[in-house]
C-alpha cells in the first residue's frame, strides 16, 4: 500500500464521535477519528515497514501517526 491509499482508507474509517473523543483527550487536528480496532486490518496488510511509517508520521495526522507507530520496525 502507498501513502495516499492509506490516508484515504483512514479518512473513510474515521467517525466524528471518535474524533471528538480523541480531541477531548488531547489529540490535535488533523485527526480522522479512526479506532484502533479499525486500524488493525490495515496493519495486517502492511506488516512492518519503516520507510512507510516515517512517511505516515510526517503527515502530522493523529491517526496516521498512530498507525506509523504500529508498523515501525521493531529494534
Amino acid at each position: 500500500m502507498e501513502l495516499n491509499e492509506i490516508m484515504n482508507e483512514l479518512k473513510s474509517l474515521g467517525t466524528e464521535r471518535t474524533k471528538k473523543i480523541y480531541i477531548s483527550n488531547g489529540a490535535k487536528e488533523p485527526v480522522f477519528g479512526v479506532t484502533i480496532s479499525a486500524m488493525k486490518p490495515i496493519f495486517k496488510k502492511i506488516k512492518y515497514n519503516q520507510p512507510l511509517a516515517e512517511q505516515l508520521y510526517a503527515t502530522g495526522n493523529y491517526d496516521a501517526m498512530y498507525l506509523a507507530g504500529m508498523i515501525a520496525k521493531k529494534n
